[in-house]
């Protein structure tokens, strides 16, 4: 609390709640020594990841390669199957077209299909497909010379997936919506086996005791059927996911489905639907207490159990399509493009609930993921559509380049320092740097690269800088290969000086009896800026306030500031006053924090003053680094000393009282005037020239007294007279007719 002593007829300690919004920076990023660490203060996750990966560790180790196959111009890529001869097939979108793409990695278009949208494939020894479509639910047999037979269709449907004997002469449609199973026999054709209580069949699998397991979307449920069409579906599981997509097989042969959640608000509500739906009694809702909603997860991979049981195998919140299993490479997942970097990205899944990137580059949405043999794995993509191939053979280098660092304005680069776990042949650095976020022809080119794990960069002063890191490539059979463990690079930001954006003398625009603090004697004035300044006195008998007595707190002038540092710097404000034709500055307030200060006027002379604030950043620079700013204000008025009041006269008339006076003032002009008559009543008083507009008026005023219907008062007749300047300083003047 502030406390101020204002010189008048009486003295008064007012103590001044600042009630105001002040702009005050919430991260504080000293100018000096800065630096960017790995994996400390930031993620290996957020470099951009080309033939690199990150370990489960958390660090960078060499990846798979990516290279595009194809197909061109397909706006979706849905599925890919491998075709038995080192190549492929892929169904797409939105034109209807399946490709081929052969063991040396040509792409052709191999049918087209009445259907625009090609979803589900499933290969037929001899290189014969079976091709489910949408939207109208075109069901197609393929044969190797890329001719196409309708086989039925499913009316208004879409194919999700499709499973068949290894002849190919019974298959096995899932569909939606709604949910339905229907079995195709080159006999019978197409007849609807099961219609479930769902919107979609996403995936059907047969089990090795010949039944079929069959996921649904809307909700995500798990069912058994006879292939044969024969008894009821029976339920497995009920996820609290809104889809089951697909069924997987695993380790050692197991199944495993992948659960995601659609449905924000998820689908199993349990105890609070049964309240909100009303089964409980109202009596008892109380007994309830607060029921939080269920935590669904986004993705749950399942592993099913012998007697139709099921746990969970792995669990998490990444945005997932599609999971593959690989013996070399694990449970791997993909999905939407990440909207953050623009990368695509397949993740490594650890069980129960650990995920890592193993490969990401710049790409769209992840669709479906193959794998091919052990070492490669093919990503069908959308939004551009494409399969890509990751593998360990290749020939781009396998390298990280980290995101654009921001030094906050041009930076002195200092080093980079890493540290790994070592393999054959070594990483080898190189760094760029520029004035822009996103490298552009304005950065500097690639540096030569280097191998040493400190390394001073030779860079001219810029803002932005990125670093990459090339790792060798293993060799066939390595059993170790390197993992960047730790990079870390500083830099040296020079120190700005502050900027003081405003300093503003605050006007007075009204002054009032109360206040927020609760207390009715306190005074509030209010400023043109709409800041509120409450002064709260020391309660004393006898030392009462009236509310035009208000203009007490007048002396204390309040300014407020604004400025900003382009280090973040923390900031120290001083204020500081000096007379007009003065050389010599004088203390208001020493190094505060706050952006808002008062000064009390009544403890020097009137006249014309000019009022400064500094700036300083010493808090975060030491010694000769400290930089500061001024801003300067004024000259500003300073008038304490009330008006005069002269040749002041009261006469007695024989049916009234005649008023003369003169009032004069040194510094500002008169603002206004006011009689109390004897009977107490107070009214406004004019000068001559009818205007208070002048440092000298004359008053002259003949009333008539006692007025009519008026009581006349004490006698002789008492008057009183006040007259204000226009800084609020008021004379009086009383007397007596004669």
């Amino acid at each position: 609390m502030m406390r101020y002593s204002l010189a008048s007829t009486q003295r008064f300690f007012l103590g001044a709640w600042l009630v105001c919004s002040m702009l005050q920076p919430s991260v504080v990023l000293a100018a000096g020594q800065m630096f960017w660490d790995w994996p400390t203060g930031r993620k290996f996750q957020e470099v951009e990841l080309k033939g690199t990966a990150v370990s489960e560790h958390g660090f960078l180790v060499p990846g798979f390669s990516t290279d595009e196959l194809g197909p061109n111009g397909a706006e979706v890529c849905w599925r890919s199957v491998a075709d038995g001869k080192g190549g492929f097939y892929t169904g797409t979108g939105h034109a209807g077209d399946l490709y081929h793409t052969n063991s040396q990695g040509e792409t052709k278009v191999f049918v087209q299909l009445e259907g625009s949208e090609v979803f589900s494939l499933h290969v037929l020894p001899k290189g014969e497909l079976l091709v489910g479509c949408g939207p109208d639910g075109h069901f197609y047999h393929v044969n190797a010379k890329g001719e196409s037979t309708l086989l039925g269709q499913i009316p208004g449907g879409y194919v999700w997936a499709i499973t068949a004997t290894e002849d190919g002469r019974t298959a096995w449609l899932g569909t939606g919506s709604p949910a339905r199973i229907f079995r195709y026999t080159s006999s019978d054709g197409l007849e609807e086996m099961a219609t479930l209580p769902a919107q979609n069949v996403l995936d059907v699998m047969q089990d090795e005791d010949g039944t079929l397991l069959v996921s649904t979307q809307g909700p995500g449920l798990v069912y058994r059927l006879n292939p044969q069409g024969s008894g009821q579906p029976w339920l497995i599981c009920e996820t609290s996911q809104d889809e089951v997509r697909q069924f997987i097989r695993g380790p050692e042969g197991q199944v495993f489905f992948l659960a995601l959640n659609s449905d924000a608000a998820g689908s199993d509500a349990g105890a609070a639907d049964a309240l909100s739906s009303g089964s409980v009694p109202p009596s008892l809702m109380s007994l309830f207490g607060t029921l939080e909603e269920p935590v669904v997860e986004k993705a749950v991979l399942f592993r099913l159990e012998e007697n139709n049981g099921y746990s969970q195998w792995w669990s998490g919140n990444l945005e997932l399509m599609i999971v593959a299993w690989s013996p070399q490479w694990g449970w791997l997942g993909g999905g939407p493009l990440d909207a953050d970097d623009g990368q695509s990205v397949v993740h490594r899944l650890a069980p129960p609930a650990g995920h890592h990137p193993l490969a990401a580059w710049p790409g769209g949405d992840i669709l479906d993921l193959t794998v091919m043999d052990d070492s490669e794995i093919l990503v069908s993509q959308a939004h551009p559509g494409g399969v890509l191939r990751l593998g360990l053979e290749g020939q781009e280098p396998l390298e990280a380049i980290s995101p654009s660092l921001d030094g906050g304005g041009p930076v002195a680069w200092g080093r980079l320092n890493w540290d790994g776990v070592s393999g054959s042949g070594k990483p080898r650095f190189s760094v760029r740097s520029g004035n822009r976020s996103v490298p552009d022809e304005t950065w500097t080119s690639w540096s030569d690269s280097w191998t040493e794990e400190n390394h001073a960069l030779d860079l001219p002063d810029s803002r932005f800088l990125q670093w990459r890191v090339q790792m060798p490539r293993p060799p066939q059979g390595a059993e170790k290969q390197w993992a960047i463990t730790s990079v870390s690079v500083s830099a040296w930001q020079y120190n700005k000086k502050p900027v003081i954006r405003a300093f503003t003398i605050e006007n007075i625009s009204d002054v009032s009896m109360g206040g927020l603090m609760g207390s009715s004697e306190n005074v509030t004035q209010v400023f043109d800026s709409g800041l509120r300044v409450e002064f709260g006195r020391k309660s004393s008998a006898g030392n009462r306030v009236e509310p035009r007595r208000a203009a007490f707190t007048r002396p204390v002038r309040v300014m407020t500031w604004q400025a900003v540092d382009a280090n973040l710097d923390r900031l120290l404000y001083s204020l500081e006053y000096r007379r007009a034709g003065d050389d010599s500055w004088r203390s208001i307030v020493k190094e505060t924090p706050e952006q808002l200060g008062s000064w009390d006027t009544s403890e020097v002379e009137d006249g014309r003053y000019h009022v400064r604030v500094t700036a300083n950043d010493r808090l975060d620079n030491p010694g000769t680094l400290a930089q500061s700013s001024i801003r300067e204000a004024g000259p500003m008025l300073v008038d304490n000393t009330a008006p005069e009041i002269t040749r002041f006269k009261i006469e007695k008339l024989p049916e009234g009282l005649r008023i003369s006076l003169r009032a004069q003032d040194k510094a500002s002009v008169l603002s206004q005037a006011f009689i109390r008559l004897p009977d107490g009543q107070r009214q406004r008083l004019d000068p001559v020239d009818r205007i208070c507009d002048s440092r000298r008026e004359d008053f002259h005023l003949e009333i008539s007294w006692p007025m009519p219907g008026r009581q006349p008062g004490l006698e002789p007749a008492q008057l009183r007279v006040e007259v204000w300047d226009l800084y609020g300083n008021v004379a009086v003047a009383e007397g007596e007719a004669q």
